[in-house]
């Protein structure tokens, strides 16, 4: 599926990696829907990319606000072709509430921090998901039958370490939907990626390590020794939306970094 025309419906698309990709796309000629938290922020953004661009606000653990933000972008465009999804949220957590490891005391972790993970990571990506299915289903389908694409991101979901195992496990289970889904889509021309990505520049990896951590981390990178951009995520997203033999697939984006047993 050839990008140029098509209309992209970018999740996170506010900062980091979602707001490359609206920018790569739209660079390209795509149309783009920018959907974040931030409604006054995803329009300024849009108003920036030029009239190919609707900046939308919604929260997506409320189905009814992505419904909303999913027919405001076919009221908009007409139609969805590609739907990203960014969005997301980390924290810091164990099972024992004391870190680091030699520590013999502790207690249960409260898990209202992992049921946000979950709510957020995993319940949000399947509000879009279902919704921009059932949209990219009214779309007549091109020579090979296609309809749309759909890709998640992923990240810590192989090689997870301590203090990530609420997010580690929400990342595992958007590559364990991938599959599933695109075979639930078979014949009816959707097809489903997810981007293992690791590494990059992007707020919420500062949220979680200061400048001295991720200076060492980058010497352990297969290479490049250095932090992925938003861009490289967004040309590797392109090329899975263009490559109509790319389905079903959860392709690591890491220069061939490896999480280590502390974070």
């Amino acid at each position: 599926m050839n990008i140029q025309g098509k209309t992209a419906l970018i999740v996170g698309a506010t900062s980091g990696l979602g707001l490359g990709v609206a920018r790569y796309f739209a660079e390209r000629g795509a149309n783009v829907a920018l959907l974040g938290r931030r409604r006054e922020l995803a329009e300024k953004l849009a108003a920036e990319m030029g009239d190919n661009a609707v900046g939308l606000g919604a929260d997506i653990t409320d189905p009814d606000q992505v419904a909303a933000a999913v027919q405001a972008t076919l009221d908009r465009f007409g139609r969805i072709d590609i739907d990203i999804n960014t969005a997301g949220y980390i924290n810091t957590a164990g099972y024992i509430d004391t870190i680091p490891l030699t520590t013999a005391d502790g207690k249960p972790t409260d898990s209202a921090g992992f049921v946000r993970l979950f709510t957020t990571n995993v319940v949000g990506t399947f509000n879009v998901m279902s919704q921009a299915a059932a949209a990219m289903l009214s779309n007549e389908p091109d020579a090979d039958g296609e309809r749309g694409v759909i890709i998640n991101t992923s990240s810590a979901a192989e090689d997870g370490t301590v203090g990530l195992v609420g997010y580690s496990a929400t990342k595992a289970a958007l590559v364990g939907v991938t599959l599933p889904a695109a075979r639930e889509f078979a014949g009816r021309g959707i097809r489903v990626n997810a981007i293992v990505a690791g590494g990059f520049d992007t707020p919420s990896a500062g949220d979680i390590i200061d400048e001295a951590a991720v200076a060492q981390r980058i010497q352990q990178f297969a290479g490049p020794l250095r932090l992925g951009t938003s861009e490289e995520f967004a040309a590797f997203a392109a090329h899975l939306v263009e490559n109509g033999y790319a389905n079903a697939s959860s392709p690591r984006l890491d220069a061939g970094y490896r999480i280590p047993l502390q974070f």
